[in-house]
């Protein structure tokens, strides 16, 4: 649970889990990130590593609510080889976030906006929708980003 500060932020706890793996697939790897996104981890990354014997590894990193922690380890022991887990609790400071919906030339495209002390800070179309555009039209991200930018703009004039 977020709570505000002084100035607009807002603070938090997180656990981190973390696991070091030196025997799974890149693609094993990608659907283990994929499952403990969807079971709620806020946000899950590899962090290249090297362990004893020199054998180069991957450290698994998932970032998880202190109340879904235990869930989170399971799922990180359940799909990944790692006998273990490490977890560590931490702050986090936050821009207040909303998320709106504007309408573009390629139609309704969320986009994630944070605030600090009213004031807006940044402002991002949401990764899936320019990836949908991007496929569905042909043209790149960063094509995408910047109309879906330039129509956003004209909304708020």
């Amino acid at each position: 649970m977020a709570e505000e500060k002084s100035g607009g932020l807002l603070a938090g706890r997180a656990v981190e889990i973390c696991a070091n793996i030196d025997d799974m697939t890149g693609e094993d790897l990608g659907a283990a990130m994929e499952l403990l996104l969807e079971a709620g981890a806020l946000d899950v990354w590899f962090e290249q590593i090297q362990m004893k014997k020199n054998r180069p590894a991957v450290k698994l990193c998932a970032l998880a609510l202190p109340e879904d922690k235990e869930r989170i380890a399971e799922f990180v022991l359940r799909h990944t080889t790692t006998l273990g887990v490490r977890m560590n609790e931490v702050e986090r400071l936050m821009l207040a976030r909303e998320v709106r919906t504007i309408e573009t030339r390629f139609g309704n495209v969320r986009v994630k906006r944070g605030t600090l002390g009213g004031e807006v800070i940044k402002e991002m179309p949401e990764y899936d929708d320019v990836r949908r555009i991007a496929r569905e039209t042909g043209l790149s991200m960063s094509a995408v980003r910047a109309a879906v930018a330039e129509d956003a703009e004209v909304q708020t004039l």
